[in-house]
């Protein structure tokens, strides 16, 4: 019995941690809107119809009847009546806190892996050929526009000149070694984890206060 209620508790958590990571657009956005893009060049350029594409979290915006992905290279950030993307390596990550000079950033993306296991498990084979190649004619059991994707949030600490992923190896150089003590309180913690925001919020204060 006990087994039985611990396994639903468990069943309960998985549901409410896979609807929060959930989404049923590719886009970050409902509907494009206008966006003031920030080049590496200095140049900033207005667009009326942006959004970010989760697929890879860059940058796509509307051209005519077409809509086009910017090279990632080129920015330096884009800004959003809600919010600001900034490029760290190859995707753009919005600040999610900042403590003095330090600051934590996510990206948010796709998780490709997984939505083709989803797509898999949805999917009911109706029929099966076999030539030169096995062709397979397959019956999806979800409407297209009930698809929800999953979702990844990469986070990224900023402190002291430089930016890495949040990881336990990066973050540590980062830390200042009178923080380090700090550092490895927190971390250790039961309750922490690297894909915690709240997590990684209390670990940047510990080491970018003063």
């Amino acid at each position: 019995m006990k087994k039985s209620i611990l396994t639903a508790c468990m069943m309960l958590v998985c549901g409410v941690m896979s609807a929060q990571n959930l989404s049923r657009r590719v886009t970050e956005y409902a509907e494009f809107k206008p966006a003031v893009i920030h080049l590496v060049t200095g140049k900033d350029v207005s667009t009326p119809l942006a959004n970010i594409f989760l697929k890879n979290s860059t940058l796509v915006y509307k051209s005519g009847t077409k809509t086009k992905e910017a090279f990632t290279n080129n920015l330096k950030s884009v800004e959003f009546d809600d919010r600001t993307y900034y490029r760290i390596d190859s995707v753009l990550a919005y600040r999610v806190d900042s403590v003095g000079t330090g600051q934590l950033f996510c990206a948010r993306v796709i998780d490709m892996p997984t939505f083709r296991r989803m797509v898999l498990n949805n999917r009911q084979i109706t029929n099966i050929q076999v030539g030169d190649q096995i062709s397979t004619t397959s019956l999806d059991l979800i409407d297209q526009d009930q698809v929800e994707y999953p979702l990844l949030n990469y986070y990224y600490i900023s402190y002291g000149g430089k930016t890495v992923r949040a990881h336990d190896h990066d973050v540590l150089r980062l830390t200042p070694k009178a923080k380090r003590r700090q550092f490895w309180a927190i971390v250790r913690e039961p309750s922490f984890s690297w894909t915690n925001e709240v997590s990684l919020k209390k670990l940047l204060k510990a080491i970018a206060s003063d």
